[in-house]
């Protein structure tokens, strides 16, 4: 098999980028390779089945008991602005290898595909490899269709390992998502005043990531937040906003507002627009989120994050992370708050199947510690802040753990994984592999 460095070099070349409001989604071609040069010349068993235009792929050996699934998504968000390489070919400098997608999570998803002789020899359990290409879209049409593939041939997991985790450590919680679409007619409207434009920009703390799950307020500083303070603080009307949008899940590196600066002396009139600055005024609001919800490391993020005009239209897209899939209370909450902000707005909420919760004393997590302890890793396990496919199977009682390699720039330019991490996982793996299959 070929090592993961090498695997990871051809998942990157491939632009899996996913982005379903701009009609941007993944061919299969990551899959046909995956399938025909990796898996299926060692005997795994493949479906390839696709789903309101989305494709994933199943692999498996059907033997004995127990059966693990390794899952994990090939879609990465669009690359963004500001790389300084090509992001879809992979860039090695030192110990970090820079691309879209070589941390989240096409690394992990190398590592595993590179054990999967070992997978075939090490045991005669039943072993399934399942990679989607909707992750980044809320995993609906992929990993929401696995478990009747699963029924229908048999191999129903008994465990679940998931690459989709940054940093070493073993992940067993995460927070529900859901992404809230404003549809805001234009409302224009007339002042006496002059026009001024001011530009916004994101700072997130140490570098971290430009994934909106793991924006805290504390620490980092979202450039709507900013633009927002400004205008409301200063009673100024917004005509205008452009930005560095890239995805409803990712934080806008910039924001550049257009507004009047009111002034009764002037002969000039300014048309600037009503329900638009009704809502960025509101954006302030989200600091402070009043949604029923189970205890978080994370707490609850509210963010807005993507922005585009159609037409007379405004298209705002917020994005929420929160312990919670009461579905009721997340309508009242946006209900609610459009109404206090004044906002004239069509609302279309879209929710997860529910938070990642695998409990502690559960077999799968206590044989992680395990393993970490000898590896001389963190063996506590953590709650993370983004989603995940695990969700679709957490749900069920079905044991998830999440653990992925070390790296940064998740979502944001300049994406990078530290290849040395690579082999910490697949050692990982390995022993995790050999733990549960030992009886």
């Amino acid at each position: 098999m070929p090592e993961p460095l090498e695997i990871l070099h051809k998942l990157v070349s491939y632009d899996t980028s996913n982005n379903p409001t701009e009609e941007v989604l993944p061919s299969r071609d990551i899959l046909d390779y995956i399938n025909g040069e990796l898996l299926r010349p060692l005997g795994y068993e493949s479906i390839l089945f696709e789903k309101n235009n989305y494709w994933s792929l199943v692999s498996y050996l059907k033997r004995d008991d127990p059966t693990i699934l390794f899952i994990g998504h090939c879609d990465v968000v669009p690359s963004g602005p500001d790389w300084k390489t090509d992001p879809f070919s992979l860039k090695v400098e030192g110990d970090k290898a820079y691309g879209r997608g070589s941390a989240d999570m096409k690394g992990a998803v190398s590592v595993m595909l590179s054990l999967a002789q070992y997978f075939k020899e090490e045991s005669n359990c039943s072993v399934v490899y399942a990679i989607n290409l909707d992750e980044e879209s809320g995993g609906k049409y992929g990993a929401g269709n696995l478990m009747k593939i699963f029924s229908d041939n048999d191999i129903v997991p008994d465990y679940i390992i998931n690459g989709d985790a940054n940093g070493l450590q073993i992940v067993n919680r995460r927070r529900n998502s859901y992404a809230i679409n404003l549809s805001m007619p234009e409302i224009k409207r007339k002042i006496k005043g002059r026009k001024e434009t001011k530009v916004f920009k994101t700072e997130i703390a140490g570098n971290r990531t430009m994934h909106a799950a793991y924006f805290m307020r504390d620490l980092d500083i979202h450039c709507i937040d900013t633009a927002s303070d400004f205008v409301r603080e200063n009673s100024y009307f917004v005509s205008k906003i452009k930005g560095n949008f890239v995805k409803n899940n990712v934080l806008p590196s910039e924001i550049s507002i257009e507004y009047v600066i009111p002034e009764e002396e002037t002969s000039e009139v300014c048309t600037y627009d009503e329900n638009l600055t009704n809502f960025i005024y509101s954006v302030t609001k989200f600091k402070d989120v009043d949604i029923p919800s189970a205890p978080s490391d994370y707490g609850i993020n509210l963010t807005f994050n993507y922005y585009r005009k159609e037409k007379e239209t405004h298209l705002c897209y917020v994005d929420l992370r929160i312990m919670s899939n009461n579905n009721e209370d997340i309508e009242k909450y946006f209900r609610n708050f459009v109404d206090a902000s004044k906002i004239k707005t069509e609302i279309n909420i879209k929710g997860s199947i529910g938070p990642v919760e695998t409990p502690k004393d559960s077999p799968l997590i206590q044989k992680s510690m395990k393993v970490a302890k000898k590896m001389n890793l963190t063996p506590e396990p953590i709650e993370m802040g983004g989603a995940t496919d695990s969700r679709w199977f957490s749900f069920l009682g079905i044991p998830t753990l999440e653990f992925g390699p070390l790296g940064g720039n998740v979502h944001g330019s300049n994406e990078f994984v530290e290849i040395s991490s690579l082999e910490i996982v697949r050692t990982f793996y390995q022993k995790l592999f050999t733990e549960l299959t030992n009886r």
